[in-house]
């Protein structure tokens, strides 16, 4: 928590200057400086290019990142893991935060927190001169004591000799390790033997022995002795907490009725004990044609007055939700106008208190087949932002009616090149997606899906971009956070095409704007040489569904598969290249090859199958109802200074209640 100017001052460069001989009555003035000179050598002298006594890196109290743009983060491997939290409760002084550390590691795998000093992307890479500094210094602080790990330093030659990075561990330091108060670390920088002081990259904490650690870490400083004062300034009191929140309901059915009213009840009661403000309810919808336009109705519209009525009297506002991917496409936008429609003529035809507040939409073009060529990518989106400019002008036509969207955090990218891949042009101007759409409407809801509040991958730094934009045009953003698991679901793909060739294929395809090939999903790989186009498997995969399964799997194989033309692309060595990304893959597993002859043409097809997982760093499932509060109360504060944020957004009701009641 103490805080030391990160400056070196270089020393001021002169003017070259020709030397003369001086004159002879000037001699005596040169002698007597030479004398002065040495005389002061005597006392210590403080030039201006001298080091501050400390240079503190993090102190955690004032941003996530520190002074000099760089950010920590956890690393591990499983079944090995670690967090982090920056910790209020428990701290150095009276005020700030301290970094507490969570590790499991187990035999098999790896984990510990990695402290870049400067911005690790940066080009060129910036490093940290420690040259004029004698010590690693930090303070510690054990749950129980005995706590252990190594602590190493890298400099400019990591990349080349990654496993031979000087490390020391702390026990040499701390005989007994931490122990349940705080102490001071003093590391002597001459223990890592071979370290380029000069050029410092970061610094790590390695959990190398199995078990359980938990410990506090706070004020990580290069020093030339200890910390002169135990006590420091911490962060300001924060404003009051914007922590009303936001909910995602999917299963509407189950709440509308007379038949399910005990179940609407303790769905009210819930909201009202985790501040529920909004609900995102789901659209009960079904399609007809109408003189060849698309037209929407609403199911069981007596079901959805009462809720209002009901939501609305305990000061609950609700919110429409709809959406599909295929919506983004621009021969789909009569749908998605058809949905706004129906909620209107809902609104209409209802009293004032069974009313709709707004549409929410929940439209991810990315899910589509097009989305996996970058050559069209650009169009897709393009696409998309204009339907959702079309549909917040039919929303915008009915006085007070709200529209939102559902929008990944990654559509506000920070650094320059996944900017340039998410720029469009659209309306005239430059801009990323995400920046495109908070012009468009009221409020955004960025799906942050991670289950850590800090570091460089946590929600707060991943929110951060698309919260600043919306506070420089006056609108706002929810946060939204994941408590679901999805189930593990098989994906077969045909062996894919090189991307010229998919390109070239999709372009006169009709499966570009399409998320489902006849009965089956739709999934898309790139092994960044090949693209395989694949569908989900269903369930019980035998007897006439395992036929109907691979006649579409031979249809889809026919229009973008290497099978159609073997000659020209071997699926053996493209097979090889797809086994590879599947391995590196931390969401895919189980790479199996398959073959089947066509059923109608009794053509040889190949491909593969692999099981696709949720990964767990997104949701806070299974991580217990005491983990999702500290983490969100910890976003909420951290966030709370931007005049955008507006709260929190929990998907979705069922997983969320029992990550809190239990299931």
């Amino acid at each position: 928590m103490n805080s030391s100017s990160a400056a070196r001052l270089a020393p001021r460069e002169h003017a070259g200057v020709s030397a003369r001989p001086a004159a002879p009555a000037k001699r005596w003035r040169f002698a007597a400086a030479a004398l002065l000179a040495l005389f002061l050598q005597s006392f210590p002298v403080v030039r201006a290019q001298d080091p501050p006594r400390a240079l503190t890196i993090w102190d955690f109290n004032r941003s996530l990142a520190n002074p000099l743009g760089g950010e920590y983060n956890v690393f591990g491997s499983s079944p090995s893991w670690a967090r982090t939290y920056l910790d209020s409760s428990v701290r150095r002084g009276n005020s700030g935060y301290s970094l507490r550390i969570t590790a499991h590691r187990e035999s098999k795998g790896f984990c510990g927190v990695w402290f870049d000093f400067h911005p690790r992307n940066k080009i060129p890479q910036s490093f940290l001169d420690a040259s004029g500094y004698r010590y690693l210094r930090f303070w510690v602080k054990g749950e129980k004591g005995g706590e252990d790990f190594d602590i190493t330093l890298k400099d400019d030659t990591w990349r080349k000799h990654e496993d031979t990075n000087p490390t020391r561990p702390f026990h040499a330091y701390l005989a007994r390790g931490a122990t349940t108060d705080w102490q001071e670390v003093l590391i002597p920088l001459r223990d890592f033997a071979g370290l380029n002081t000069h050029k410092l990259v970061n610094l790590i904490f390695l959990f190398a022995k199995p078990g359980d650690y938990r410990l506090e870490v706070d004020d990580i400083a290069f020093a030339n002795g200890k910390t002169e004062c135990a006590d420091a300034a911490g962060a300001s009191t924060p404003a009051a907490l914007k922590d009303g929140r936001g909910l995602w309901v999917w299963n509407t059915a189950k709440l509308l009725g007379p038949a399910h009213q005990d179940e609407l009840e303790r769905f009210l009661q819930f909201c009202s004990a985790q501040g529920v403000r909004e609900v995102f309810l789901s659209l009960e919808i079904h399609e007809e044609d109408q003189n060849g336009a698309p037209h929407f109705d609403m199911k069981d519209p007596d079901g959805y007055r009462a809720f209002l009525e009901r939501a609305h009297q305990l000061g609950l506002a609700v919110e429409a939700l709809a959406g599909t991917p295929e919506w983004a496409a621009e021969a789909y936008h009569a749908q998605a106008l058809a949905a706004i429609d129906a909620v209107i003529e809902f609104n209409r035809a209802s009293p004032a208190a069974a009313r709709f507040d707004a549409v929410h939409f929940d439209v991810e073009p990315y899910s589509l087949v097009g989305y996996a060529d970058p050559a069209f990518r650009p169009q897709l989106l393009k696409e998309f932002l204009e339907m959702v400019a079309k549909c917040a002008a039919r929303v915008h036509s009915v006085p007070g009616l709200r529209f939102g969207c559902d929008v990944p955090a990654w559509f506000y990218p920070s650094d320059v090149l996944t900017r340039q891949d998410l720029t469009v042009n659209f309306g005239g101007a430059d801009k990323t997606v995400g920046e495109h759409l908070t012009d468009l409407l009221d409020t955004v809801t960025i799906m942050d899906y991670r289950n850590e509040a800090d570091g460089a991958g946590g929600i707060i730094l991943a929110g951060q971009p698309a919260l600043e934009y919306a506070a420089a045009r006056g609108k706002k953003i929810q946060v939204g956070l994941e408590t679901s698991m999805e189930a593990p679901r098989t994906i077969y793909f045909v062996c894919g095409l090189p991307l010229d060739e998919f390109q070239k294929r999709l372009a006169k395809s009709d499966l570009r704007d399409e998320l489902y090939f006849g009965d089956y999903r739709l999934a898309t790989f790139s092994d960044d040489i090949n693209v395989h186009v694949g569908l989900a498997a269903p369930e019980k995969l035998q007897g006439d569904t395992r036929t109907e399964f691979e006649k579409a799997l031979a249809k889809l194989a026919l229009e973008l598969g290497a099978s159609s033309d073997r000659e020209h692309f071997p699926p053996k060595d493209i097979l090889e290249e797809a086994r590879g990304a599947v391995e590196r893959d931390p969401e895919l597993s189980g790479f199996e090859v398959f073959k089947f002859a066509d059923p109608a043409t009794h053509r040889p097809i190949v491909g593969f199958k692999a099981v696709r997982h949720m990964s767990p760093k997104i949701t806070f499932y299974g991580l217990g109802h005491e983990v999702f509060g500290e983490e969100t109360r910890s976003v909420v504060e951290w966030l709370n200074p931007y005049a955008s944020f507006d709260g929190l957004a929990i998907h979705y009701y069922e997983s969320y209640r029992d990550l809190v009641e239990g299931p």
